[in-house]
Parts: C-alpha cells; sequence; structure tokens
C-alpha cells in the first residue's frame, strides 16, 4: 500500500549553459505553482511532491511524472497546474493535451538525450585537458 494517494516528481535539473534542461524552462516556477494548488485544493496529505533530477525528455521540459500510474506530462506551465490538480490529483483524470507519449517512445528519447549529454560532458572534460 502506498503511503500517499499520488507521488509527484518534478524535474528541476540544471545543465550547463546551452544545454536543454527542464530548469532554464521555469521548472521552479512549475513545482511552486503545484506546492500551491495542492496545498489551495486540501490534498496535501494525499499528494507527495518531490523534486527530481532529468528525467530524460529535456527539449520538453519542464516534466514532471505521477505515481503509481506512472503517467508522465511535458511542456508544463505554471498555467497548466490548476487543471492538473484538479482534474488529475483531483479526480483520477489525467490531462490528455500535456501526456508526454508511450513508454517505449519516452524511453528512446530519454536514453537518446542521456548519449548527448554523456558525450556533451566527455567533450568538456576533454576540452579542460588541453587547456
Amino acid at each position: 500500500m502506498e503511503p500517499f494517494r499520488y507521488h509527484v516528481y518534478v524535474c528541476t535539473q540544471e545543465k550547463a549553459e546551452g544545454q536543454p534542461c527542464c530548469s532554464a524552462n521555469g521548472s521552479a516556477k512549475v513545482l511552486d505553482a503545484l506546492r500551491a494548488e495542492v496545498g489551495k485544493a486540501g490534498l496535501g496529505d494525499e499528494v507527495q511532491i518531490t523534486t527530481s533530477g532529468s528525467l530524460g525528455l529535456c527539449e520538453r521540459g519542464p516534466n514532471m511524472v505521477v505515481y503509481p500510474e506512472g503517467v508522465w506530462y511535458s511542456r508544463v506551465q505554471v498555467e497548466d497546474v490548476p487543471e492538473i490538480v484538479r482534474e488529475h490529483l483531483g479526480h483520477g483524470r489525467p490531462v490528455a493535451r500535456l501526456l508526454s507519449g508511450d513508454a517505449a517512445a519516452l524511453k528512446a528519447e530519454a536514453l537518446e538525450n542521456k548519449r548527448r549529454y554523456l558525450a556533451f560532458m566527455a567533450a568538456q572534460k576533454a576540452a579542460a585537458a588541453k587547456g
């Protein structure tokens, strides 16, 4: 049995300048709005909100995942938060227009983004070693 009805992970990952990440797209504001809206809706005892590192869909940020269903949301904006709280966290109906896609596509995209970021970091390290 889960201790909370929902557990929401919001990516707040920060990456190097020029690298796509949720924090560069306003995830901190989304996180603050989510916390406020959950409290306003009286769901604070039913919904646990946790920050996370990269969820792997960096170009689509801000991203969040809602468990126990494993619903992935992308491009979430502050204006979307009341609808997510009301519909999904309040009534159990995921917000279709913000869904990230099917599991196989999500995994493939996340793995590709991870590969590109690791290559970027290796290039940075190599450049620093030369300089």
